[in-house]
């Protein structure tokens, strides 16, 4: 497996002091509003975040700005276009440079409520994080008449049910009917954005926090079984063996030697 890995937008909330502060970055930022307002130049233009507009920031662009004392804000970091990057990705950060100033359309507003009501699982995973900001370019470069492709809303709808159910007994259909989808079109979404599975994807999800809980805690191998959605010890130990190759015993102890 190849170590080189494209670069991911990453979500963060944060809040601004009052004073105004000038200073750029080497990546693209999108500031979109939660709450209280922010006063911002962007190579020379000038310009207010609020309730009602957002701003792009292009990577390399010197800007100051000035918050009030009580503020919150979607931040949206997207890395430079790289070899790897796909051309969608691409020719969206292109057409965003072209941007400044937008304002929070209907669409917009939209993802903002669903990010509003999932910021813990926004800022915590990649694959969610990529599906809403994609969504969220897409938006920003249609034209007011259009309406963006709603399927990385839908996978992103997946996602967030998927990570907040690992204990549970997940099954395609049941994803699907979460997500507003039938369970036809959320294999193609998986494979269109993930390249996987829905069933794969669960099983790697599982695996990532069971190695986590036997490196991190004491609880029994069975606890942690029934936490990442394993029936016993038994079925935990045959999915760690056939997909990475370790046992849960053989995991933590690799952890308690190093």
């Amino acid at each position: 497996m190849s170590n080189i890995e494209t670069p991911k937008a990453s979500l963060a909330l944060r809040s601004y002091s009052g004073q105004i502060e000038l200073h750029d970055h080497d990546y693209h930022q999108i500031v979109l509003p939660q709450s209280g307002s922010m006063e911002i130049e962007v190579d020379g233009r000038g310009g207010k975040v609020d309730w009602s507009q957002g701003v792009i920031i292009p990577a390399g662009c010197s800007h100051t700005f000035s918050a009030s004392t009580a503020n919150t804000f979607l931040v949206l970091d997207v890395p430079l276009s790289s070899p790897r990057t796909q051309k969608f990705e691409a020719e969206t950060i292109k057409r965003l440079n072209e941007k400044s100033f937008f304002p929070v359309r209907p669409e917009i507003r939209h993802l903002l409520d669903y990010a509003t009501r999932s910021v813990p699982l926004l800022t915590s995973s990649p694959e969610v994080a990529q599906s809403w900001s994609t969504l969220l370019m897409s938006s920003l470069v249609q034209p007011h008449s259009h309406t963006p492709d709603h399927g990385q809303f839908t996978l992103a709808r997946a996602l967030t049910h998927i990570e907040n159910n690992l204990d549970t007994h997940l099954t395609a259909s049941e994803i699907a009917r979460i997500s507003g989808t039938s369970e036809r079109r959320l294999y193609i979404l998986f494979e269109q954005h993930l390249k996987t599975t829905p069933f794969a994807h669960v099983t790697r999800l599982r695996l990532d926090l069971a190695i986590d809980l036997l490196r991190d805690t004491r609880l029994s191998i069975t606890e942690i079984a029934h936490r990442v959605g394993y029936a016993d010890q038994s079925a935990l130990n045959h999915a760690l063996k056939k997909n990475r190759n370790l046992t849960p015993a053989s995991a933590r102890r690799r952890t308690i030697t190093c």
